[in-house]
């Protein structure tokens, strides 16, 4: 005999909390954002309807879209080399067992190193004079110019990315190797694999998921990446390293421009959202 159904689940009402504090936390903003790229200020407390007027000056801007490519191609750059760093590090602690129980909580200090601080460390570390990579690359001849070089201002951002946030990396790729029973690797030795075709047909696929949910985690921050690099560089040389975070704190917070930076908030949303899906329904697939 079938089970009567449930009319009434009040279980719903367990999720309400979290629906406040993500409409308190996340769309309360989104919502603010769209008014203001639809408003023209004045004063701070006069807003008058433009419609969609800035959204059309700021796509044909092209300080907009240079900031935006310098932002994709920060954190494509970033990814890459924090997840091939990533695994090359878990997998060595997985194979050789380099004592995992020291080494990752050692990774994992830049992790609690707060973003200004990593800024600063990295400024100052790069100091010709006195820094300990600056003067060190002084002697060798190749002294670090973060004024005048943008070279120079992208290396040493790349690697400021990379110490601070790899550690995640692998911390997730170890977890993975983790779940790779070990008979695997003894079916692959005796099958006479190699060490490429073993990572290529046993370790890469057990490590897709937790791949996609770095890149995830990655995305997060890399793509509002703000004050370390402002730490460093301020943006320069010549607007070098003006990412589109900052482009829009510039505009919103120092020039006032509530529409302008408004529609850019917007737009980068626009931008963003496909992205997360898109790594989401990856992730989806994999299981």
């Amino acid at each position: 005999m079938p089970q009567p159904r449930i009319a009434r689940n009040r279980a719903w009402f367990l999720i309400l909390p979290a629906f406040a504090v993500l409409a308190i936390g996340g769309i309360a903003p989104i919502l603010t954002a769209i008014n203001y790229s639809l408003h023209d200020s004045f004063g701070g407390d006069r807003f008058i309807w433009v419609g969609l007027r800035w959204y059309e000056e700021m796509l044909r801007e092209a300080e907009f879209w240079a900031a935006l490519g310098r932002t994709l191609g920060f954190f494509a750059a970033s990814l890459a080399l924090q997840i091939a760093l990533g695994i090359a590090v878990a997998r060595k602690l997985y194979h050789v067992q380099l004592r995992p129980e020291l080494l990752i909580p050692l990774l994992s200090l830049p992790l609690l190193t707060p973003w200004i601080v990593v800024g600063f460390l990295w400024r100052h570390m790069m100091q010709p004079e006195i820094g300990l990579f600056g003067t060190a690359l002084t002697a060798a001849g190749l002294p670090p110019d973060l004024n005048d070089s943008a070279t120079w201002a992208w290396a040493v951002i790349l690697a400021m990315d990379v110490w601070h946030w790899t550690g995640i990396v692998v911390i997730l790729c170890y977890a993975g190797y983790l779940s790779i029973p070990r008979a695997h690797f003894q079916a692959a030795s005796i099958d006479g694999a190699n060490a490429w075709q073993t990572f290529r047909h046993i370790e890469l696929p057990r490590l897709r998921t937790v791949l996609i949910i770095a890149a995830l985690i990655r995305m997060a921050d890399g793509l509002m990446i703000y004050i370390e690099p402002f730490m460093v560089t301020r943006g320069g040389p010549h607007m070098a390293t003006t990412f589109l975070s900052q482009d829009i704190i510039q505009t919103g917070l120092l020039e006032f421009n509530l529409g302008h930076a408004g529609a850019s908030s917007v737009v980068y949303l626009l931008v963003v959202v496909p992205l997360a899906w898109a790594l989401y329904r990856a992730m989806g697939r994999d299981r």
